[in-house]
C-alpha cells in the first residue's frame, strides 16, 4: 500500500502566504502608512490573529506524511510544511524492513493524531521506539495505515512462535 497526502502542500503554500501577507499588513497599520479610514479592524486584533495562526500552524504536528509497504520494507516520511518550517525542515523518515517492526500504537489527541513504531534493535533485548506526529490524515487513510501495520506485526509474530517452536 501507498499512500500520502500531496495536495495538502499547496493549501499550506496558501496559508504562509496569507500569514505573510497579514504581518505586512500589520506592519504598515504599526507605522501608520496605511490611510486611517482603513483602521476598521483594531491594531491589536490582526496580531493576535497572526500569533494564534503561526501558534496553531506550530502545534499541529507534520502535515505531510507519505507511507509505502510494498514489497520487503516499511517506508513512512512526515514533513512540517507550516510557517516556521524553513526553521526545522527536517524530514522525519524511517525505513526499515517488515521484519523489524514489533508493534505500533496510534493515538488519537485533540489537534494532531500520533503514531507510535516499536522496533527490534540489533540487540534482542531492546526496542527502538519511533514516534511521528501527524496532522491532516484522513480516517479512511488512517484506517488503512492500521490495518496495513496490524497485519505486518501478525505477520511477524506467527513467523516468531513457528521459529520458537521449531527450535
Amino acid at each position: 500500500m501507498k499512500t500520502n497526502n500531496k495536495y495538502i502542500i499547496r493549501y499550506f503554500k496558501i496559508f504562509n502566504i496569507v500569514i505573510l501577507l497579514l504581518i505586512i499588513f500589520n506592519i504598515l497599520m504599526y507605522i501608520d502608512v496605511t490611510l486611517h479610514r482603513y483602521h476598521s479592524v483594531p491594531k491589536f486584533f490582526i496580531t493576535g490573529l497572526i500569533m494564534l495562526l503561526i501558534f496553531i500552524s506550530s502545534r499541529i504536528g507534520n502535515q505531510f506524511y507519505s507511507i509505502d509497504t510494498k514489497g520487503e520494507t516499511i517506508t513512512f516520511e512526515t514533513k512540517n510544511i507550516g510557517f516556521f518550517s524553513f526553521i526545522n525542515s527536517k524530514t522525519n523518515k524511517i525505513d526499515l524492513p517488515k521484519y523489524k517492526l514489533i508493534n505500533y500504537e496510534y493515538h488519537k489527541g485533540l489537534i494532531s493524531k500520533e503514531l507510535v513504531f516499536y522496533i527490534n534493535s540489533k540487540n534482542k533485548v531492546n526496542l527502538s521506539k519511533t514516534r511521528f506526529r501527524l496532522a491532516f490524515i484522513s480516517e479512511q487513510d488512517m484506517d488503512n495505515i492500521i490495518n496495513e501495520l496490524e497485519q505486518i506485526v501478525k505477520t511477524n509474530r506467527l513467523v516468531k512462535n513457528n521459529l520458537e517452536v521449531s527450535i
